[in-house]
């Protein structure tokens, strides 16, 4: 099984720490979360012999040795997914974990979805609410809903909560992609969406795939995970959450 680490991104949101490197390069208690990331997958069982990362801003500072690199020429006006397509070449032949290069995340989480026998399947983190007070006075401004059945089959995802009981988990940013579902992705496109699909977060296509009638498996996560978007997040995990980050 390969994996495919999206990190073209800048990350404008972290100020001077995104202003000569990527987002993914950033650190986070003295490691950066390319890295991080990188080692999860390792220790889930995923080599960087069969790691891919999609590259885009600086490129050029991308040096991980034995990985398999894919560009997006067009990161600065493009979104999450059109990144996702420039490893197209991967999700056609073969099942493959996708992730974001931005978060911290347990590599039990990477197992659950390597062990998935769903066509399209993804994480979500069991312990968000707790984490969201500990990055927001209000969680709900910032939250979106995740909704499934009593069998964990995703049933909406995306949207703006109005209450909490909208909210059942948060998406983290990892998915596992067979090639039958990535066809599910094409045939999804052909569809109307609300927005183009070089605009398209994950969460809009994961939500548009939903109304077109592909079933997505959800995997609730308990173990820790970190979503670094803001400076805040960076100063907020280093003093919450040392003992985690040195491990």
């Amino acid at each position: 099984m390969k994996a495919v680490i999206l990190a073209a991104g800048r990350g404008s949101r972290l100020g001077e720490r995104t202003k000569d490197r990527p987002k993914c390069m950033c650190t986070l208690g003295g490691k950066t979360l390319l890295d991080r990331c990188l080692d999860t997958l390792e220790q889930a069982g995923i080599s960087r012999s069969e790691t891919g990362i999609v590259t885009g801003y600086r490129s050029e500072l991308f040096a991980v040795p034995g990985v398999t690199y894919f560009h997006n020429p067009d990161w600065e006006r493009t979104n999450m997914f059109h990144s996702l397509t420039m490893a197209s070449s991967w999700l056609e032949q073969e099942t493959c974990i996708v992730c974001y290069s931005d978060i911290v995340f347990h590599p039990n989480a990477v197992r659950a979805l390597m062990d998935s026998t769903a066509p399209l399947a993804i994480t979500s983190y069991s312990g968000y609410w707790s984490l969201w007070e500990q990055r927001m006075e209000n969680p709900l401004e910032d939250l979106e809903t995740f909704r499934t059945d009593s069998a964990g089959r995703l049933l909406e995802i995306g949207q703006k909560p109005e209450r909490r009981e909208q909210i059942q988990g948060q998406f983290m940013g990892l998915l596992r992609f067979t090639p039958q579902s990535w066809d599910w992705v094409r045939q999804t496109l052909r569809q109307p969406l609300p927005k183009p699909a070089d605009k398209l977060d994950m969460t809009t296509l994961l939500q548009g795939m939903l109304l077109h009638g592909f079933p997505i498996q959800t995997i609730p996560v308990q173990e820790l995970w970190l979503e670094c978007d803001t400076q805040q997040d960076i100063l907020t995990y280093e003093q919450r959450f040392p003992q985690v980050l040195r491990g």
